[in-house]
């Protein structure tokens, strides 16, 4: 009896850590077997090329179905001249869809977009007049200058004539002459100053008018709305099948650079901090298109 019970329970300590080893390995087999699915799914991600095509095209953008192929066309190139390979391909019935769909971000795009013409616009006359200004001040000042050294020579030339009548030092006819002369000198110095006072006044009406254009650019920017920082593209896998859609674009090149952006997604890149690379994770003013980090991080996950 006693053999028996301690059979029992050698069996049951057996099993209690057999269990607790299937347990314990649980967490880590799951981890490799999705870890394996990952590479799995970039290795399928990898197969190049990648075919695309264009999908549903909403008529509510301004933007016609041989725009947006090109467009596309383009931002494909990008990636298929960076690595010296055909990485994506355009096939009207195989390629995976590249749609656009209209919706608030596009309007709010087109409103900054519109906004920042503006504000370019105030900016060129700004700098441009500001310029001008700036030039026509200083020629006044220089007049400024002349017209005080002719004044200061025409006092002078008063006090030595005011000396030479005190003395009789010359008849009287040279006298009146001189004195003619001088009464001539100081009519051209009043006109001269008048001049300069007029100018002087207009300079300042047109520096007013400069500060209210300034008032004005600056109270756009008070209007502004925010930065639209909502995506205005996203490529989706799914059981690795792509699709990308486009929300919004401002221009043409931008939208070129949205595309390629997400052809960079396709092939299962992330995002950058890097403010200049194209997969930077907003589109922004500083990106011109592929560098050199795009390019290696591509080369590197896909072993290109």
């Amino acid at each position: 009896m006693l053999a028996r019970l301690l059979f029992i329970a050698l069996l049951l300590l057996g099993s209690y850590f057999l269990l607790s080893a299937w347990s314990s390995g649980k967490g880590p087999v799951h981890q490799v077997l999705k870890q394996s699915a990952e590479q799995a799914l970039q290795q399928q991600l990898c197969q190049i090329p990648v075919l695309w095509r264009i999908g549903e095209l909403d008529p509510a953008f301004a933007l016609t179905a041989e725009q947006a192929e090109q467009a596309a066309y383009d931002a494909a190139a990008q990636w298929n001249t960076a690595l010296g390979m055909e990485l994506f391909r355009y096939n009207s019935r195989n390629g995976f869809p590249i749609n656009f769909r209209y919706d608030e971000r596009q309007q709010r795009m087109l409103q900054q977009a519109l906004l920042q013409r503006n504000i370019q616009r105030y900016d060129s006359n700004i700098e441009r007049r500001a310029e001008t200004l700036a030039q026509q001040s200083e020629r006044l000042q220089q007049q400024h200058r002349e017209f005080e050294q002719q004044n200061q020579q025409f006092a002078a030339d008063i006090a030595s004539f005011q000396q030479q009548a005190a003395a009789k030092s010359q008849n009287v006819t040279a006298l009146q002459q001189q004195q003619r002369q001088l009464q001539q000198r100081e009519q051209q110095l009043r006109q001269q100053a008048e001049q300069l006072n007029a100018q002087q006044a207009q300079l300042q009406r047109q520096y007013q008018y400069l500060n209210d254009t300034l008032t004005d650019r600056n109270a756009l920017l008070q209007d502004q709305p925010p930065p639209n920082t909502a995506e205005v593209g996203l490529m989706a896998i799914t059981n690795g099948k792509r699709s990308m859609t486009i929300f919004a674009y401002s221009t043409l090149p931008a939208l070129q650079l949205t595309i390629a952006h997400e052809f960079g997604h396709a092939m299962g890149l992330g995002h950058t901090n890097n403010s200049t690379a194209l997969m930077h994770y907003s589109l922004n003013p500083q990106q011109k298109g592929l560098i050199a980090e795009d390019v290696n991080a591509l080369k590197q996950q896909c072993g290109f």
